[in-house]
């Protein structure tokens, strides 16, 4: 299973990918439900473990995502991460670019299910890089939601003038996505906390809310 056609194929034929509508001469692809959607970050993060890449303790990172959820501590997820990536080298070849990054921390940030986690969702005429909607029908307790926003800079073009810009971009894409009355609906009364992310290559550089 080489080819990427082949590999796409035997994803659709499997229920795995189903489609979604056709734009700009060629079909375009979605997961079908949480349930595939969680099953392939599962797999995601098998894939990274049994090759020896990345080793994480889950049940921490399991604790980690509670205190998001149910306190608004958010921060030591995110650096929790971020340490675990230092440490082990051999990840950092992977996490070379924005969506790489965002692909990887949603494969760890539904370790636990409290969350609906979207990505490239349509909010506001605009596309939220992560928007951790609240699974309020199963956790009717949940305290808090999240709109995460990532920004990724090379290392070699990394500078001050350019991480203010970056985060600026963010501040204004959180706005956004905030005043949309689908995440006002959504988050119920949970307190929504805004994240912005930024990433020098594999190193998170600005971890702070909004």
């Amino acid at each position: 299973m080489t080819k990427q056609g082949n590999f796409i194929s035997l994803l659709y034929y499997f229920g795995l990918l189903t489609i979604q509508g056709w734009k700009q001469g060629r079909f375009h692809l979605k997961i079908p439900n949480l349930t595939i959607l969680n099953l392939m970050y599962g797999y995601i993060r098998s894939g990274f473990e049994d090759a020896d890449v990345f080793k994480i303790d889950l049940w921490k990172l399991s604790d980690l995502i509670t205190q998001m959820a149910f306190q608004g501590v958010w921060k030591p997820f995110f650096k929790f991460l971020a340490e675990q990536i230092e440490k082990q080298t051999a990840i950092r070849d992977y996490l070379n670019g924005e969506k790489v990054i965002q692909g990887f921390l949603l494969a760890y940030l539904n370790v636990a299910d409290f969350y609906i986690t979207q990505s490239e969702s349509e909010i506001n005429k605009g596309y939220s890089d992560i928007y951790m909607e609240p699974f309020l029908s199963k956790y009717p307790d949940l305290k808090y939601s999240y709109l995460i926003e990532l920004k990724y800079l090379t290392r070699s073009e990394y500078c001050e003038d350019k991480l203010q810009e970056k985060i600026k971009d963010a501040q204004e894409q959180l706005d956004q996505y905030a005043a949309s009355d689908r995440v006002k609906c959504s988050i119920g009364s949970t307190q929504l906390i805004r994240i912005i992310l930024v990433y020098k290559g594999w190193e998170l550089d600005y971890c702070e809310v909004y």
